[in-house]
């Protein structure tokens, strides 16, 4: 059973694991050691994660959601100054429910939480392609 190690960074994440008593940091799909903190939706509702994503932020700006750990577990009203920095839009203020964050190409809002989940499960994929087995716990 293969147990990996992962740090969710604002702007970039990593994924590591023991092997042979070391730790090793397993490079991602895109080849690189750590992926880029990114997720994006394309107008054919398709999810970007990681250097994908980072790359075709210019032309889909709003759709393209990087440094989302900032505003998770915080309320809109807590925000402005970091809202103001990001290229896509935060909802309207809604204090009982948090930050979230609107995607025009879902037509949906989405929670920080979510948004990081896709590049956890991203590095959980490259984890158990790299290691070939299944990837079950991470810390």
């Amino acid at each position: 059973e293969k147990v990996v190690g992962i740090d969710l960074g604002t702007t970039n994440s990593a994924v590591a694991a023991l092997e042979a008593g070391k730790a090793t940091v397993i490079p991602g799909a895109d080849g690189g050691r750590t992926t880029p903190s990114v997720v994006a939706y394309s107008k054919t509702g398709e999810m970007l994660v990681g250097q994908k994503a980072k790359r075709q932020a210019v032309v889909n700006p709003g759709n393209t959601f990087s440094s989302v750990k900032r505003f998770i577990g915080r309320l809109r009203s807590e925000v402005e100054e970091e809202a103001a920095e990001v290229s896509y839009s935060i909802a309207d203020p809604s204090d009982v429910l948090g930050v979230r964050i609107h995607c025009p190409y879902l037509e949906k809002e989405l929670a920080p939480e979510e948004i990081s989940a896709q590049v956890l499960r991203r590095l959980a994929s490259d984890a158990a392609t790299y290691l070939s087995a299944d990837v079950k716990k991470a810390v």
